[in-house]
Formats: structure tokens, C-alpha cells, sequence
């Protein structure tokens, strides 16, 4: 039996969504890049990009959780075993902050306007983002540093996604329920799981992910409440500023006192 379009104006009272916590990488911004012939650290190294990040990841429970923080340390960890001279290993790390800092300051304006948007609307909003000093190297400065209410990296809690802790944590700091937020990312590192666990709404963006791993994405879609093609459609989750008795079409916040929706639009 087909659900009946939502009503032009959702009901009242009921729970608002009062706020959207997002991810970085792969859901505001595309670390590789646009451009593949800008320098990077897999160049540097003549290695393929999927066999570096593999042993980059072998030890990220360790940098990620901030216990290293040195990047050459963590570059010489990673490469461990494969010959590479100090001078390459350097000039790699450089290369992976460089990339990244790109990333950063590239951002796609849409982006920065929907953040902006969402909190002259009244929503509250939060960055969480597993990420070791590497990554955030060039954070401060950026205009992604100064968009979110809260801004939490793992390697400053000591915390990883999918840890639901790192997403409870975001919402104590932006005081709200975990119920009333929505989480909006790639899908890494299970992170849709833990941000479900933690009582938040899960939505699966595919903008970027659909470039670059679009075989990921129907296994990632079963994780998720909800699933954009771009971030411009979160508009359509929450088109209302968070009045108490408005929430937009298709959305209810989550009761974290029981497991069940508060009300069901579709």
C-alpha cells in the first residue's frame, strides 16, 4: 500500500529537529580533490592510492584517538618496512596535509551557504569528524572552522566513529536530545550505525562517495533513515526553522526514550 504524500503543513505538536550534525570527509568536502595531477602523498611515493590508505589505516586507531601526534611519525609508522628515505617520507606528509588543507579551503560555497543557512534558520549545528593532527593541520583559519556551533575531531576526544559516545557527546555540547538531531554523513567507518545508536537520524549523502566507491553505496543505504544525493537536499528534510511544533515533510525527531519514531509523516 503506497504512504500518502506528506501534508503541505506538518501537524503540530509535534518533536522538532533542533539540530544537524554533520561529517567533513566525503560529505562537505571531497579530499581527493579535483584536480589528479596536483601533487599529492601517493605520487610522491609512487604508490596506489588504495594500498597507502590501506596501511595508513592499519594504525589509525592510534593517531586517530590523537595518541600520535607527530605527522612524520605517524608517515614513518605507516610506511614502515617498504625503504622509503627520511627526505620522501617528509616531503609524503607535507604532500597529505597539503592535500588536505585544499580540500579545506576548497569547499563547494553551496556548502558553506547551506551551514550558514541552517544556522540563521535556528538550527544548532556540529562537525564530527574522525581525523588525526594531520588532517586538521590547516583546520583553524578556514571558513569550515568557524560554521558550526560544535566541532568535535576524534583525535581531540579520544574518541572514533563509530564510538556512540563521540555522538552523545555532540549533542550534550549542543544541548539538545540525540533524538532531535540529524546526522548527516558518507557513511565511513560505520559512523551511520553509531550515530543510530546514539538515538540520532541517520542520512546517508552520496554526493561525493557516488564518484569515487558507488558500489559502497546500497550496502551503506541500509544504515540510513534517509539517503541524499547532495547536500542541497538536507532543504528538504528540514525546510522549517525548529519551532516547537514544526519539523519538515518526511522527518520526525526520535524519541530517545523509547525506540519507536514520535510521529510518522510518510
Amino acid at each position: 500500500m503506497p504512504f500518502p504524500p506528506p501534508p503541505e503543513t506538518p501537524p503540530a505538536g509535534s518533536g522538532p529537529i533542533e539540530a544537524v550534525v554533520f561529517d567533513l570527509f566525503f560529505t562537505l568536502i571531497n579530499p581527493l580533490g579535483r584536480d589528479p595531477e596536483e601533487a599529492n602523498e601517493y605520487s610522491i611515493l609512487g604508490m596506489d592510492r588504495e594500498d597507502f590508505e590501506a596501511r595508513y589505516t592499519e594504525d589509525y586507531e592510534t593517531w586517530g584517538r590523537g595518541k600520535l601526534r607527530d605527522p612524520g611519525q605517524i608517515m614513518t609508522l605507516t610506511l614502515r618496512g617498504l625503504g622509503f628515505s627520511p627526505e620522501k617520507i617528509r616531503r609524503a606528509a607535507e604532500a597529505r596535509m597539503e592535500r588536505i588543507r585544499r580540500a579545506i579551503y576548497g569547499i563547494e560555497e553551496k556548502n558553506l551557504t547551506l551551514l550558514r543557512d541552517l544556522r540563521e534558520e535556528g538550527y544548532k549545528t556540529a562537525l564530527v569528524s574522525n581525523a588525526d593532527v594531520m588532517d586538521i593541520r590547516y583546520w583553524q583559519g578556514s571558513a569550515l572552522s568557524r560554521a558550526f556551533d560544535v566541532i568535535l575531531f576524534s583525535c581531540e576526544e579520544g574518541l572514533l566513529k563509530p564510538d556512540p559516545r563521540i555522538f552523545t557527546l555532540a549533542a550534550e555540547k549542543l544541548r539538545v536530545e540525540s533524538g532531535t538531531c540529524l546526522y548527516v554523513g558518507d557513511g565511513g567507518h560505520q559512523e551511520l550505525t553509531g550515530a543510530r545508536t546514539a538515538g540520532m537520524i541517520p542520512v546517508l549523502t552520496t554526493e561525493y562517495i557516488s564518484r569515487t566507491w558507488p558500489e559502497k553505496i546500497q550496502t551503506l543505504r541500509k544504515d540510513a533513515d534517509q539517503v541524499i544525493q547532495s547536500l542541497d537536499e538536507i532543504r528538504r528534510l528540514v525546510p522549517y526553522g525548529p519551532s516547537p511544533v514544526r519539523y519538515g515533510p518526511g522527518i520526525t525527531a526520535r524519541s530517545t526514550r523509547s525506540s519507536g519514531w514520535s510521529r510518522c509523516l510518510w
